[in-house]
């Protein structure tokens, strides 16, 4: 089944595109999952999960952040902001993806959140049931969830938005997030490959290498099989992270137009050259 993309108009002249699955059929108690991709990679990469979104009392919505595919790419006073960290950037972003949430509710008619008795377990996860809205971010995607959610007080966002999102918004959800989500610098000791710091790439390269890098599949000698995580002892250079790409690639199995519409140059430059 195809998903159309759809596109909404917030204040400011801004854009921002999307991907919706739908609700599932006679329910009224549905989560709706609405995912921010990450960097590179635009939202096109998790079409698939469309098609699971039902059978879990689900609906998912796939947004494409802004300077990618539909939405409003970043002014140049925006990239400035962006490169010198200016905190503005970041409450003009995480309005923006509160406007978007109200505006979805409200066309939607999305169910109301109602808080669960127990949490739901990610293992044998059955069905989400209690409404609301779950924000899901995959690596670099974490960041606006962080800042969105994070802040004590958003000048950009009024007390109305506030108490409106109160009664939706539930579950917040980090995929691989990047260290740069949490403030972290890399220690000085790190020997893990991180393709933007290797100067052997060319510009022209990097789209390439930064694809095959972050879709491989990795062995890391530190993981405990039994508790499935990493050992607590673990340290940085534990990981297997030294290679520039695994064996086995999910980049691999995409076809020429997949990689076309899955990913993005221009927007990976201007966040990776922060």
């Amino acid at each position: 089944m195809t998903h159309p993309i759809q596109t909404y108009s917030l204040s400011g002249g801004i854009e921002l595109s999307f991907t919706d699955s739908g609700p599932p059929l006679d329910s009224s108690d549905y989560t709706t999952i609405v995912l921010l991709h990450g960097g590179v990679f635009n939202a096109y990469g998790f079409h698939k999960v469309h098609g699971y979104a039902h059978s879990l009392n689900l609906r998912t919505v796939l947004l494409h952040r802004r300077d990618y595919a539909g939405s409003t790419p970043y002014s140049r006073s925006e990239t400035q902001e962006l490169q010198q960290g200016n905190v503005i950037f970041w409450e003009r972003l995480s309005a923006q993806l509160g406007e978007f949430l109200q505006m979805f509710v409200q066309r939607e008619g999305i169910p109301k959140l109602v808080v669960r008795q127990k949490p739901a377990q990610l293992n044998g996860l059955r069905n989400m049931g209690s409404g609301g809205v779950a924000i899901l971010g995959w690596s670099g995607g974490c960041l606006p969830i962080v800042s969105f959610l994070g802040a004590i007080r958003n000048r950009m966002i009024s007390e109305e938005l506030y108490n409106f999102l109160e009664d939706y918004i539930g579950d917040c959800i980090f995929y691989d997030p990047s260290y740069h989500c949490f403030g972290y610098p890399l220690p000085p000791e790190n020997q893990n490959y991180i393709p933007w710091e290797d100067t052997r790439i060319s510009s022209e390269e990097f789209l390439h290498a930064f694809s095959q890098w972050v879709s491989s599949y990795y062995d890391h000698p530190c993981y405990d099989p039994v508790s499935r995580s990493l050992l607590t002892t673990a340290s940085i250079n534990d990981f297997d992270g030294q290679r520039q790409k695994s064996d086995e690639i999910s980049v691999s199995s995409w076809t020429d137009e997949e990689i076309a519409r899955g990913t993005e140059e221009r927007p990976s430059k201007n966040e990776i050259s922060t």
